[in-house]
């Protein structure tokens, strides 16, 4: 892997958190990728439904599906807690 900084990308920061990523495969090809808005940035919004499925991973070890449903139940609600303890007890 090779990172480079490159002066376009970088002139567009802070509005822009953009990155090229070049991909070489096995039989010499290569796949690019421009992103100026990466998903979650405010220009990028990601949805609750994605936000939900990023958390719940399939490659995941921990939290359990029903230990993570809790979290994201508990999350979604934090605008209404009067405290985090919930969230910080043990299943």
């Amino acid at each position: 892997m090779t990172v480079q900084r490159n002066d376009e990308l970088s002139s567009l920061y802070a509005k822009a958190v953009a990155n090229i990523v070049h991909v070489t495969l096995e039989d010499g090809r290569t796949l690019t990728k421009r992103v100026d808005y990466p998903l979650g940035n405010a220009l990028n919004p990601v949805s609750d439904k994605q936000l939900e499925g990023k958390f719940n991973c399939p490659g995941r070890a921990l939290p359990g599906r029903g230990e993570a449903a809790k979290i994201i139940g508990l999350g979604w609600k934090l605008d209404e807690a009067k405290n985090i303890d919930d969230l910080m007890k043990p299943a």
